[in-house]
């Protein structure tokens, strides 16, 4: 069987760091604003629009929310494996 990835122009989209995340949250938040705003005017049109909207504007926020948090924490992480390979060095263990 095989193992069937989502790829889009050749990049595996669940390689993308908050990818996942980010198009789950502004599905739902476009569905939410969508059908609350039909449910309260009944007007299909402009719910259309205000589902569009907020899903586009959350995709993008959270997006850029997502990819920053994700920047600062593997600097960290980059940081620290630094440091630990220089006191690996400066007290004779061998790296792996």
């Amino acid at each position: 069987m095989e193992d069937k990835r989502f790829t889009l122009f050749g990049t595996d989209l669940e390689k993308i760091p908050c990818f996942k995340r980010t198009f789950t949250v502004s599905i739902y938040t476009g569905l939410a604003v969508g059908l609350g705003h039909l449910l309260f005017t009944s007007k299909v049109k402009r719910s259309t629009d205000l589902a569009m909207l907020s899903f586009t504007v959350t995709t993008l926020g959270y997006w850029i929310y997502c990819r920053y948090n994700w920047s600062k924490e593997y600097a960290t992480i980059e940081k620290l494996n630094k440091n630990l390979h220089g006191v690996m060095i400066t007290q004779g263990v061998k790296p792996p």
